[in-house]
């Protein structure tokens, strides 16, 4: 249990939270009492205010509606925003790449001509100034 769920299972029953205050003096419990109720205010306040401003926006939007409904208009005349358009996904083609290693011997790895490269395959590449594309060898396939 986190500390937040912990807190929270102590308040929730009265008897849980006479055993956690049972050895702390009055006056301590006042001043706990008196930074609750501070707390409880302010988000009220943040409440109220929150609702006040959906209030608002509601009234906005109610007046722009009337003025297009005034002018025969209707949101498809205003043009369609470009923000709704679905995002393209990017294809990465994934093939079988082979390498020789310091040692001599040949490695297969599997993956994309982007990204990170396995430490190796970055060293062989660096060292025989070849690119992704030349180690590429047959049985590729594309996702």
């Amino acid at each position: 249990m986190n500390m937040f769920e912990e807190i929270m299972h102590r308040l929730s029953s009265k008897t849980r939270m006479r055993g956690l205050f049972k050895d702390v003096h009055l006056e301590d419990m006042e001043r706990i009492v008196e930074r609750m109720q501070a707390l409880i205010d302010e988000k009220r306040a943040e409440q109220q205010a929150a609702e006040e401003k959906n209030k608002e926006k509601a009234e906005s939007i109610e007046q722009i509606r009337k003025m297009l409904e005034e002018k025969g208009l209707s949101l498809s005349d205003l043009g369609g925003s470009e923000d709704a358009l679905p995002k393209k996904r990017r294809n990465v083609s994934k093939h079988n790449f082979e390498y020789v290693t310091k040692a001599g011997d040949t490695v297969t790895w599997y993956g994309s001509t982007t990204g990170r490269l396995p430490k190796e395959f970055q060293l062989y590449l660096e060292e025989t100034g070849k690119k992704r594309q030349d180690c590429i060898v047959g049985g590729s396939e594309e996702e």
